[in-house]
C-alpha cells in the first residue's frame, strides 16, 4: 500500500515539475534564444541558429498548450485521450 502512494506520488511530482515548472522555463529559453539570434546578449554576435532553437521551443510549449485545451474540451464533450503510439487519439468514453 506505501508502495503504491509513493509510485502515486513521484507520479504527481514529475507531471508538476514538468508542466508546472517545465513549460515556463522552454518559453524563457526560447525568449533568450531570440535575443542569443539577435546579438542581444553581452559579448555575442548574432547568431542564426538560436532563431532555429526558439522555433523548436516556442513549438513545443504551443504544442503542449494545444493539448492541455483539447484534453479539457475531449472530456467535455464525452471522449478520453489516450496515447497509443507516438500520437495522442481522442476516443469516445
Amino acid at each position: 500500500m506505501w508502495l503504491t502512494a509513493l509510485d502515486d506520488g513521484w507520479r504527481v511530482l514529475a507531471a508538476g515539475l514538468l508542466l508546472g515548472a517545465g513549460l515556463p522555463i522552454l518559453f524563457a529559453l526560447g525568449v533568450k534564444s531570440i535575443a542569443w539570434a539577435n546579438g542581444d546578449l553581452p559579448g555575442t554576435g548574432r547568431n542564426p541558429f538560436g532563431r532555429v532553437v526558439a522555433v523548436a521551443l516556442f513549438t513545443i510549449v504551443l504544442l503542449a498548450i494545444a493539448l492541455g485545451i483539447g484534453y479539457i474540451v475531449a472530456h467535455g464533450f464525452g471522449y478520453t485521450l489516450t496515447f497509443n503510439g507516438v500520437l495522442p487519439t481522442f476516443v469516445k468514453r
